[in-house]
């Protein structure tokens, strides 16, 4: 398992939440990433980090 980074941003690309996801691999990861960007209103996007690698970005 790996521990993933969800890092939202809104319209202005500021970084009002942060959040973590143990994940098998970064498909799973990139999953939960939208299923939680639909839990946040005002939110316009997440990137997706491991590690520091940028796995994804995902947007509304």
């Amino acid at each position: 398992m790996n521990i993933y980074e969800f890092h939202f941003f809104d319209e202005a690309d500021r970084r009002p939440l942060l959040d973590f996801f143990d994940g098998a691999d970064d498909a799973s990861a990139l999953e939960a990433a939208r299923t939680q960007l639909s839990h946040h209103a005002s939110c316009a996007g997440v990137e997706v980090l491991e590690a520091g690698r940028l796995v994804g970005r995902v947007t509304r």
